[in-house]
């Protein structure tokens, strides 16, 4: 079995200005390093023995919350990038909503009807993280690995897993940045422990304070991906 920690980057640039950053290289803010010192506390004493993250900036930056107290190889890939977001990468979300009312609405209540000129699908991205993680995980046997990637390339992979349809994805609410989802692979299957835990942070660090981020869910996915 591998136990798999995936982990969301910190506060950046277009989680501070409401911007779509998609696969934009953003930079963490203030706010997001204050995060990243208090993951690195909630990790400083959790065995680990590999650490991925996308190629992003963001995620880069948030993955040395883990080097600070593990001495590991940081292996990145765009696979764990977040979704592509076409020609809205780079919009204000009030933009995306004036471009497209209808399809924002889309990509916030049914995202798999979601579609936008040079973007991802919902589905291809949630393909291309599955792919991604499933091989992290079969490397990984026996050991226990810590992953960072991006809010939907996240929420995409939960929902496969805990078989959240796309019309329901309000019931699967976003991660408070630096959230901290657990996985277990075991028989090709993966299930989760808990997810969107911001335990770690105060609520003056969180950057989704009034929400509620800590859920649980044990049960095994009837579609484990």
């Amino acid at each position: 079995m591998t136990t798999l920690f995936l982990i969301r980057h910190a506060q950046a640039e277009g989680n501070l200005y409401r911007i779509a950053q998609g696969q934009f290289d953003s930079y963490i803010t203030a706010l997001g390093y204050k995060q990243i010192d208090a993951l690195a506390e909630r990790f400083k004493n959790v065995h680990l023995d590999a650490l991925y993250s996308s190629d992003l900036r963001r995620t880069r930056t948030t993955a040395t919350a883990i080097t600070r107290y593990h001495d590991l190889e940081m292996h990145t890939t765009p696979r764990l990038r977040e979704i592509c977001l076409g020609v809205c990468e780079g919009m204000s979300f009030g933009d995306m909503r004036k471009y497209d009312p209808v399809q924002m609405d889309y990509f916030n209540n049914d995202p798999e009807k979601w579609r936008c000129e040079g973007a991802e699908t919902f589905n291809e991205c949630t393909e291309r993280l599955m792919s991604v993680i499933t091989e992290i995980a079969e490397a990984n046997d026996g050991k226990t690995v810590a992953v960072v990637s991006h809010g939907m390339a996240i929420r995409s992979v939960l929902a496969r897993i805990m078989g959240v349809k796309s019309e329901d994805i309000a019931d699967l609410p976003h991660g408070d940045n630096t959230a901290v989802t657990l996985l277990h692979y075991d028989g090709g299957r993966f299930t989760v422990e808990y997810y969107n835990d911001n335990s770690h942070l105060t609520p003056e660090l969180s950057t989704l304070a009034k929400q509620t981020c800590c859920l649980l869910y044990t049960s095994p996915s009837p579609r484990d991906g």
